[in-house]
């Protein structure tokens, strides 16, 4: 069922950038009717309304999380922690029980293409539905969950399903691939994302069709040992200086992470503003936001954001990889 083909587009995009797309990924057929089986298990309410936890300043000082809901968007888990969830959905959903039935298959060809990457298990699938009206998800990676003790996720991928959209009714997925450009990505039909789960951040724009934006989204483990996307070598396309800042920072995903508050902080703030509605927890969340990206911008040297905000986006990728340099985080951020 899956009909992936690895050789549409150059296989090192992935490594370099940590993202890759390909179209045409399940049959048209397949795709219809998966399509129909989610949109007609949303319309029996198997589907719950999608929220998030907004990280807020608690009023002993402390930092805690408020839930609320994003409007018009809906999922359901089928997948959780490798074993099958959900039974009411994949029951009245045989195809697309069967396409997640043969995600080895899947696995495999992602794993020829990119051994390296040593995929052996889905870790987590669900279904959502984005009925329009401006549902929309704010930047993010895609940690596993803090109950998870061990988990390896690695991957991320998100399969479209939706032959009706059109130009202008958003939804698309953002990718921020640091250090370059931003990728608005489209939700065409048939059309496979894959990205690092946990060091690409990313949000779903605004969606506004007059037709259910849906898609399957897969959460893979595999080989968490080796950084992905892989440090920059050294390469004569890019600054030398910026260049290493970005190769330490490969290496140490969590400062990664902390350094995209501060690099993308305006965006962020953009997406919270986008998914939720106005209330006083969203302006708590937004503070909190700032509060936490002006601690960890006084951390850095300032010299590294000079050095970057000359250089970057990055317009194109080197096509060597070489054997990655110790991390070394010294000279990067200050009392460290």
């Amino acid at each position: 069922m899956w009909e992936v083909d690895c050789s549409q587009a150059p296989r090192e995009k992935l490594r370099e950038q940590g993202f890759w797309t390909c179209e045409g990924a399940v049959s048209e057929e397949t795709a219809s009717e998966v399509r129909q089986e989610i949109l007609a298990a949303h319309a029996a309410g198997l589907l719950t309304q999608s929220g998030n936890v907004l990280a807020v300043r608690l009023h002993d000082g402390g930092r805690g999380g408020v839930t609320r809901e994003k409007p018009n968007v809906f999922e359901a888990d089928l997948v959780l922690a490798g074993a099958a969830s959900c039974p009411k959905v994949l029951q009245q959903s045989p195809v697309l029980a069967a396409l997640l039935a043969q995600e080895g298959m899947l696995r495999k060809t992602l794993n020829e293409s990119w051994p390296w990457l040593v995929l052996d298990r889905l870790e987590q699938a669900k279904v959502q539905v984005n009925s329009g009206n401006g549902g929309a998800f704010p930047c993010h990676f895609d940690l596993p969950s803090a109950a998870a003790k061990g988990a390896r996720r690695v991957l991320t991928a998100l399969l479209y399903l939706n032959s009706d959209w059109r130009e202008g009714d958003g939804g698309e997925v953002e990718i921020l691939p640091f250090p370059f450009p931003d990728v608005p990505v489209a939700p065409c039909d048939r059309r496979l994302v894959l990205f690092s789960s946990c060091t690409t951040l990313h949000r779903v724009r605004p969606y506004t069709g007059a037709c259910g934006r849906v898609c399957i989204n897969l959460w893979f483990e595999g080989e968490v040992s080796v950084p992905f996307p892989a440090p920059l070598p050294p390469c004569e396309r890019y600054d030398a200086q910026a260049c290493k800042i970005v190769r330490i920072l490969r290496q140490q995903p969590a400062e990664l992470r902390a350094f995209c508050k501060v690099w993308y902080a305006n965006t962020m703030a953009e997406s919270l503003r986008d998914a939720f509605e106005p209330s006083e927890e969203l302006d708590a969340a937004l503070a909190l936001h700032f509060e936490e990206m002006r601690a960890v911008e006084s951390r850095i040297a300032p010299t590294t954001l000079e050095v970057l905000r000359e250089c970057l986006p990055f317009k194109e990728t080197p096509l060597v990889l070489r054997e990655s340099e110790t991390a070394d985080l010294s000279g990067l951020f200050d009392g460290m």
